[in-house]
This record gives C-alpha cells, structure tokens and sequence, in this order.
C-alpha cells in the first residue's frame, strides 16, 4: 500500500515506518523537520509540512491508500491551543477530497468508546487527564469525536505511558475487559498501528493496547 505517515520522525512515527516498510509498504513521510529522519529506502519519500498546511497535505495525499497519524498532543500550554485539532479537520476533509477512507489515529482513553466496559483502564485515565492535561484532554477529546462522525474508515489506537523498551510483539487489547499494564513499547504501538493496514478487525472501532 502507499501510506502517509504524519509525525514519522516522532518516536512511534519512526516504527511506524520502519514496520511500514519492513512489509513492504512504500510510505510518505510528513514531518516538519526532515533533518530529523534517520531511515532511508528506496521505498520512503520524505514531505516537509506542517500539519495545519492544507495545501500540502492534500498534495501528499495524492495516491496514497491510508494514512496514520503519530503526532502527538502537547502538553505545554506554550503550544498553541487546539493545533492537532484544527489539523485533523483539515486531514480529513483533504481525505475527503482525495477519496483516501483509511485513517489510523491515536489517543488515549480519556477517548471513550461505546465498547467500553467500566473499568480502571477506561475511567482512571480520563479522571487523571482532566486534573493535569485538561486542555490536551478536550483537545483529545474533540479529535475523537470529530474522527467517529466522518465517514472514514477510522481506527483510533488508545494507549497510556508508552515506552523505549524493546519489541515484544506481545501486545494485549480490549475496551476495559481485558487486564493489562498501561506501559507498552512504542516499537509494539508502531507494529501495531501497521497491522492495521491489513486488518478490518478495528474498523470503526478505538481498541486499548497495553502489554
């Protein structure tokens, strides 16, 4: 497939690509800073951009079969606010226009899910967002809502505390009926968001990944 890859110099962009490509994949890489990729192949074009550029992202979307998203939300409040949001609406209305339907997101469970069971792993989160991130909550929050009420065909990874630990390829999903630690390596996250590409499992769906 070609996939373009946003945030692909970020530390699960970069294993995103890398399993992209390691499954023969041909990726587009859209970053702000291509000083900062460290991969090359023959099959990694490398776009520079930033994520509310409308005109660029509906260019680098030309041709490609899915995208997946990997810039994350600032936690800072020097960042402007809302700048990931107002990016997704721009993602997706240049999809829209391209007739690219396959999206693969992140977030974390403050996103809730209709699946979702009550558990620590869906509630714990959200409570903790909102007392310390509560601007990047309702930013997260909105991106979720915007992204369930397209008409794409939308996976929304949700995890927690991700890690630079080694692949494990031993990753746990659910919606708050599975046990698992919040703690997962960002090369499974990355692995993870790949599979994806070939997978109708999560469709529609916003599964939370944990080891």
């Amino acid at each position: 497939m070609n996939v373009l890859v946003f945030g692909a110099s970020g530390g699960i962009g970069t294993w995103v690509v890398h399993y992209a490509l390691q499954n023969g994949h041909r990726v587009t890489a859209y970053v702000r800073h291509p000083e900062k990729m460290r991969q090359h192949n023959e099959n990694l074009t490398v776009v520079q951009g930033e994520i509310t550029d409308q005109g660029k992202i509906t260019d680098a979307l030309a041709g490609q079969d899915a995208v997946i998203w990997c810039v994350g939300i600032p936690m800072k409040w020097k960042y402007p606010a809302m700048q990931s949001l107002e990016g997704h609406r721009i993602l997706i209305q240049a999809m829209q226009k391209r007739g690219v339907k396959r999206l693969i997101d992140w977030g974390t469970p403050s996103i809730r899910s209709a699946r979702d069971k009550k558990s620590f792993v869906t509630v714990a989160p959200g409570i903790l967002a909102g007392l310390i991130f509560p601007q990047a909550k309702r930013e997260m929050v909105a991106i979720g809502k915007l992204i369930e009420a397209s008409d794409l065909d939308w996976t929304i990874i949700r995890f927690m505390a991700p890690k630079n630990i080694h692949y494990t390829g031993k990753v746990k999903v659910g919606f708050g009926d599975t046990k698992l630690n919040f703690g997962v390596s960002r090369a499974d996250i990355g692995a993870f968001m790949v599979e994806q590409l070939g997978s109708s499992r999560f469709v529609g769906a916003m599964p939370i990944i944990g080891s």
